[in-house]
């Protein structure tokens, strides 16, 4: 089923099609289409630049990693047990993918909520894309975890995070402060969840000195000059030409007034063509396995880039 679904994952499907479909395949055809509005309005928002739409920023660690170039942020005060309750009701702990070292709760084919339509009665708000392991995301992840070097001891934003595999790998890899930034804040809950599960010292709470190095931000963070990182992590965003047309403006500055270190991980969507791979260098290919093509519209490689202003 999913297969056949997955056909529809380039293009915007009908609407009497979404309502038939399953969780699964309603967003494997619209891919972050509610992020992609959300950031367009933001856009044209007096707030997008600061905190006026809304967005909260929690920290885990009112001292932010002990780092002090990292400006105080309000510490997290408690997780949102509804949506927890709710996360793990509708979820799977899963292993399936190019990191299996890293254990995530994830929507799969064994889970009830896979095969529900997305309608008035569905049981988030939002669409549920931090249910599912994208394949920038993994390979992304890949990457981070095999080449720990470059992240150890850096500051790191992770642009929609998403599930926070990514954010998680770099906590792994020793960096002394991750932002996991997310529009949708049950994907942020969703993150402290699959950090409570892979990193040693929180295995049931958000206690633990991994833990201590995690900030939750529901800002729209696209746009803004990133002051307090070294590294940016962008996994499956360049999902479209449009979106891209905002993207590498931002990470062009980034890169050439910010010395930024800029990652990207793709499948090759329509969003990375030829004139805007010239400003990224290649880093990495990884096989995707097979339950990851069938679920990807038969993607069976992703890459991770480095964007570099002057490629």
């Amino acid at each position: 089923m999913l297969g056949r679904l997955a056909s529809c994952y380039q293009q915007r499907a009908p609407t009497a099609t979404m309502a038939a479909m399953g969780v699964a395949g309603v967003l494997l055809g619209k891919r972050r289409s509610r992020r992609h509005l959300q950031l367009r309005c933001s856009h044209h928002a007096a707030g997008y630049h600061g905190d006026g739409g809304g967005g909260k920023s929690r920290s885990l660690d009112s001292t932010n990693g002990c780092s002090e170039n990292i400006p105080r942020a309000k510490p997290f005060s408690s997780a949102n047990l509804t949506d927890r309750c709710k996360i793990l009701q509708n979820t799977k702990t899963s292993r399936q993918h190019l990191t299996p070292e890293l254990a995530l709760h994830l929507i799969t084919e064994e889970c009830t909520i896979y095969h529900q339509p997305i309608d008035e009665d569905f049981c988030f708000a939002a669409e549920p894309f931090w249910g599912f392991f994208w394949p920038g995301g993994q390979a992304l992840t890949r990457f981070i975890l095999d080449n720990k070097q470059l992240f150890d001891g850096k500051s790191v934003l992770d642009v929609g995070s998403g599930c926070g595999a990514s954010s998680i790998a770099a906590l792994k890899s020793g960096a002394k402060h991750v932002t996991a930034n997310d529009i949708d804040p049950v994907a942020l809950q969703a993150t402290l969840l699959n950090t409570e599960l892979n990193v040693v010292g929180a295995p049931d709470s958000i206690v633990g000195q991994h833990c201590l190095r995690l900030e939750l931000d529901q800002t729209n963070q696209i746009g803004t000059g990133c002051d307090r990182y070294d590294v940016i992590l962008l996994g499956d965003l360049f999902y479209d030409a449009e979106i891209a047309d905002v993207l590498i403006p931002w990470l062009s500055r980034l890169s050439r007034h910010g010395k930024k270190d800029i990652y990207i991980g793709d499948p090759g969507r329509h969003g990375l063509t030829e004139t805007r791979l010239r400003n990224m260098i290649h880093q990495a290919r990884y096989e995707l396995p097979p339950n990851v093509c069938l679920e990807n519209n038969g993607f069976s490689h992703a890459s991770v880039w480095k964007f570099v202003e002057d490629a």
